[in-house]
């Protein structure tokens, strides 16, 4: 049961990142995720917005020394946004691709489908697409899942080019992969 105290309108308002060169990241989220520039100081700091509130990302020009550090191996995975459809996803994958982005999975979760590209600073993002209408309806299919969702909380990878080319999700040969696997 959730947790009735917790305040009805709570939800993550933005995500901040530290980048290596903040030009070039602010042209990658504008470019490839159509992101509109609301506020900007100097090449210090841009908030950027798919245009229903002030900033959804927040982006940091990391001090001197800072960018050459190892990321944490423990902490953020990847950051998802929603597509609103499969078909947006597999555009923005055409948009990160034409703009060198790194492809990494893309994976049919069962409940949506993910499709993983790293940032200029290896920040991890995935464009994802619901599988459902409602929260309750994807809540009431996990324990339909068959696997069950225990045996199988991942999903399955998808053939990127064959999905490509049919415009819909195309799974790949063999078993689900680790989800570390990028």
């Amino acid at each position: 049961m959730p947790d009735q105290s917790r305040p009805p309108t709570m939800h993550v308002t933005h995500v901040a990142l530290y980048c290596r060169n903040l030009d070039r990241s602010v042209a990658w989220y504008r470019d490839v995720l159509g992101m509109t520039v609301n506020a900007s100081a100097q090449g210090r700091f841009a908030a950027l917005s798919f245009g229903h509130k002030h900033h959804d990302f927040a982006l940091v020009q990391a001090p001197a020394g800072f960018a050459d550090l190892d990321p944490p191996r423990v902490g953020l995975y990847h950051i998802a946004i929603d597509c609103g459809s499969f078909e947006q996803s597999l555009a923005l994958l055409r948009r990160a691709r034409d703009a060198d982005s790194v492809f990494v999975k893309a994976i049919d979760h069962r409940l949506g489908t993910g499709i993983y590209v790293r940032d200029p600073d290896g920040n991890l993002l995935e464009f994802w697409s619901e599988a459902y209408g409602s929260m309750e309806e994807a809540i009431a299919q996990i324990g339909k899942m068959d696997p069950p969702f225990e045996e199988n909380p991942i999903g399955y990878p998808l053939d990127i080019d064959a999905t490509m080319t049919a415009g819909s999700p195309v799974r790949a040969e063999g078993p689900p992969k680790d989800p570390t696997d990028s």
